[in-house]
């Protein structure tokens, strides 16, 4: 009994900000840990619920009242990389939305006294794409091209904490969502019956369910882990993605595959994450003890569709 109280006491007792938590898996995330036991407040632009908090990054405001008793800091926020065409001004809201918030949050460390731990989303699309047999491993090298060349200043500016903090670094594949993300894009041609392959079909995809990402960041906080941890369940290519999601909803799957070059005319430089692959290693998360709960693309697909 003891034991008991002392473990649910530390997680009582532990306090955790989120700055992204309005987002499509910072909602998930909070609602989560507050059923745990966990107290959470959560950074907005615009708040309006209980244990929210203004701040506004590219301006450099806060409400610092939210700050005093933070232990652990979570950052989930960043603009949707596949949501618009990569033009310059959103080049710069890609990177203002990560490294900018990553810094912002790092100035105000000396305003956290009790901080203990600081956890940051990344993505998964940072190996490049020279090699899609290669099942990455966190420790790899990362690619020469634009988005990796992001992932790795993102994560760089994550470390501007570990000189004092354990940091935690979540590389996240495509996440299965019906309510946002990648997802309802994904299924809209499917629902209508005319879903198909895009480009060659054979490109890698790795995926994710939600349940399992917000339980990943759930595991990095009770374990109190840090380093870099590819938050990916599978890879299947696009062609097997898609012709499930068909099967799952019963609905045909015959169409040609959309051409590359029609890809590259609709979204530019953008349709590279959409046309190239990547394979990625979960073994390092599990072997902390993190077991998935949709480990098989048609399960998840399932859940997450039904």
């Amino acid at each position: 009994m003891g034991l008991a109280y002392c473990y649910l006491l530390k997680h009582f007792m532990k306090n955790i900000l989120i700055a992204g938590g309005t987002g499509l898996i910072g909602q998930r995330l909070v609602r989560s840990l507050e059923s745990k036991g966990y107290a959470v407040s959560v950074l907005s632009r615009n708040p309006r619920g209980k244990n929210q908090y203004f701040w506004n990054p590219l301006k450099q405001e806060i409400d610092e009242s939210c700050l005093s008793n933070v232990e652990v800091l979570i950052n989930l926020s960043g603009a949707g990389i596949a949501d618009k065409r990569w033009s310059k001004s959103r080049k710069e809201e890609l990177i203002s939305s990560r490294i900018g918030t990553n810094t912002f949050l790092f100035s105000l460390e000396a305003k956290m006294p009790h901080l203990k731990h600081f956890i940051t989303s990344s993505g998964i699309n940072c190996y490049g794409y020279e090699d899609d047999e290669r099942i990455h491993l966190e420790s790899d090298p990362f690619g020469t091209d634009w988005l990796s060349i992001l992932v790795s200043d993102w994560e760089k500016s994550a470390d501007l904490f570990a000189k004092k903090y354990p940091v935690a670094k979540v590389r996240t594949a495509v996440v299965f969502d019906k309510s946002g993300g990648a997802l309802p894009r994904m299924l809209a041609p499917v629902k209508l019956g005319i879903g198909s392959a895009l480009g060659s079909g054979i490109q890698q995809m790795p995926w994710i369910h939600a349940v399992d990402l917000v339980g990943i960041f759930e595991h990095i906080i009770d374990k109190e882990l840090s380093g870099t941890y590819n938050a990916v369940t599978a890879c299947d290519t696009n062609k097997e993605v898609t012709r499930a999601m068909a099967e799952t909803l019963n609905k045909p799957f015959w169409f040609p595959n959309v051409p590359a070059f029609m890809m590259k005319l609709l979204f530019g430089e953008m349709a590279s994450v959409l046309l190239l692959g990547l394979k990625a290693s979960n073994e390092k998360i599990k072997s902390t003890g993190y077991v998935f709960q949709f480990p098989e693309l048609k399960g998840a697909l399932k859940d997450v569709l039904k």
